[in-house]
């Protein structure tokens, strides 16, 4: 059995101490980068309850046509995931000509379950300890209530009612059962999965299902995203066995690490995790209830997909990510991996597809290009199209007018 070293118990007792202090909100409310802030542009209001806080970047010259884009992250994260890097997918993207919405899934950010707990959940978030009554939510309610919520909110905001969505992990995984369950799955124009998969090659998945159960465990007592922001100021030993899971270390740097642990650690949420769980052991995603299994119905998805694969991603790793590619049904679908033995500049890992240094001119121009092949062109002018009326009329002297 190791046993801790003086330094060691130092650096453990300093993380204690200083969890409550960075752990509070207002360290991120009043981060100096608007990029490190919690969503709050925006709020929109799910059936159930839930604040959702959205975030917009505008382009300096919008493209009239491209629908817009809506970045999903992932599970026990928020949305300053995709912009802790300082040429960051959301900032290529409006220069590109898409108007781009992120925001926060329920539980992470500042957002909140209304009611009664409300006002003491905002005090608990200046705190290590986990919020009241917002725990018990599950994937399958990011699929009902998050996902049409913000469908309905860009479409009020622009006029649009179908987008580009592009989702990292959990962000995208969410696609598949939507357009499994949704009434309107055609509202999803093209979807980008990045680190996406809902099939496990391998099977137990043990040192995730090991995470989990701790996770888990610590969920009772604490909030484990706020334990965990000490870290942004160092590193205790032993940590780059946790870090391996999120990145590859010679791929992300050092900043980008430091802001993860400040800026975009959340809480999982017990609930979210336990229905992880199965997916870990048997190798299929399942709804909580555990009545669907949505890897069954792959073959129902058909709208156009692009999957990103990371060659060293040890969540989604590139075996599971081509399961689930080969089993969607979608007559349009591109899948595409980065690594060294792709040829890429670096080692990708699970969140490397977003942080990486090389991402910036790897990964998010082949994205944007394939969004750009896509997208519905500007519609043409009334005095450019002839009306239903006069396209239909023969002309005088034509055949069908003699």
């Amino acid at each position: 059995m190791h046993r801790l070293s003086r330094r060691e118990w130092t650096a453990a007792a300093l993380a204690l101490g200083l969890s409550g202090l960075s752990g509070c909100a207002a360290m991120r409310r009043n981060a100096a980068s608007i990029d490190l802030r919690p969503c709050s542009d925006e709020y929109a209001y799910t059936e159930d309850g839930w604040r959702l806080g959205v975030r917009r970047y505008r382009p300096a010259r919008p493209d009239p046509g491209k629908l817009p884009v809506v970045l999903c992250h992932g599970l026990g994260l928020n949305a300053t995931f995709w912009t802790i890097t300082d040429d960051h997918l959301p900032s290529q993207l409006a220069a590109a000509g898409y108007e781009v919405f992120l925001f926060d899934l329920r539980a992470s950010g500042e957002n909140a379950r209304l009611g009664s707990c409300d006002r003491f959940n905002r005090f608990l978030r200046e705190t290590p300890f986990r919020e009241r009554g917002e725990s018990s939510w599950t994937l399958d309610d990011v699929v009902r209530y998050d996902m049409p919520t913000m469908l309905d909110h860009v479409e009020r905001q622009t006029g649009h009612r179908q987008v580009n969505w592009v989702g990292h992990s959990l962000g995208g995984m969410v696609m598949f059962p939507f357009q499994q369950l949704s009434k309107e799955p055609y509202r999803i124009a093209n979807f980008v999965g990045m680190g996406s998969t809902i099939i496990q090659a391998t099977t137990p998945q043990k040192p995730m299902l090991a995470a989990n159960n701790g996770i888990q465990t610590l969920s009772r007592v604490a909030s484990p995203g706020r334990l965990g922001r000490p870290l942004t100021f160092f590193r205790m030993p032993g940590m780059d066995k946790v870090d391996r899971f999120y990145y590859t270390a010679e791929n992300v740097e050092p900043r980008t690490v430091s802001r993860f642990y400040g800026y975009t650690l959340e809480d999982p949420g017990p609930a979210a995790l336990r229905q992880f769980a199965p997916y870990l052991r048997h190798g299929h995603l399942l709804s909580a209830d555990d009545r669907i299994d949505y890897a069954e119905h792959l073959p129902e998805v058909v709208v156009p997909t692009l999957m990103v694969a990371g060659e060293s991603d040890l969540i989604s790793d590139v075996p599971s990510t081509r399961m689930t590619y080969e089993r969607l049904g979608s007559p349009d679908k591109t899948l595409l991996i980065f690594g060294e033995g792709q040829g890429s500049l670096g080692r990708y890992g699970h969140c490397d597809l977003v942080w990486s240094k090389h991402a910036p001119v790897e990964i998010f121009p082949a994205v944007i290009q394939w969004l750009d092949a896509r997208q519905p062109g500007p519609a043409p002018s009334p005095q450019a199209t002839p009306s239903p009326q006069v396209a239909e009329a023969p002309s005088e002297g034509s055949p069908a007018g003699q």
